[in-house]
């Protein structure tokens, strides 16, 4: 089964990385590539992404072409990012998901991927 970790900074997130030293920075980035290495070790990774920050985000809303600036759903966390993996039941991603470093101070959302008839017929097309 695949599933998407979606991770949130917390509250004041960019504040919090603000005041980070360098090294410290460099430390939490590290986590991110040895949780990755790990996964791929486990045959576990799909990919992962860190997105931009939500300030560079466009929101389309009802079918039109009117595009807002921000994130879609406004909140006190906000999306940085995730990783796609495949593992054979939601407890083993929730494993994965309580290693993230998100899940720390921020939160990481775990969703199953529909790979159902809709998925495969997305994906004949391509």
């Amino acid at each position: 089964m695949r599933f998407v970790l979606l991770t949130y900074n917390p509250p004041g997130g960019r504040e919090i990385w603000a005041a980070m030293t360098e090294i410290e920075q460099q430390a939490e980035e590290d986590e991110y590539v040895r949780l990755a290495q790990a996964m791929r070790e486990s045959n576990v990774y799909i990919e992962a992404n860190e997105l931009e920050p939500f300030s560079s985000a466009r929101t389309v809303r009802d079918g039109e072409r009117t595009v807002s600036d921000g994130p879609a759903v406004q909140g006190e966390e906000f999306l940085t990012g995730y990783f796609l993996i495949e593992v054979e039941s939601f407890e083993a991603a929730l494993e994965w998901a309580a290693k993230v470093p998100n899940a720390r101070n921020g939160s990481v959302e775990v969703r199953q991927v529909d790979q159902g008839d809709l998925a495969r017929r997305m994906a004949a097309q391509a």
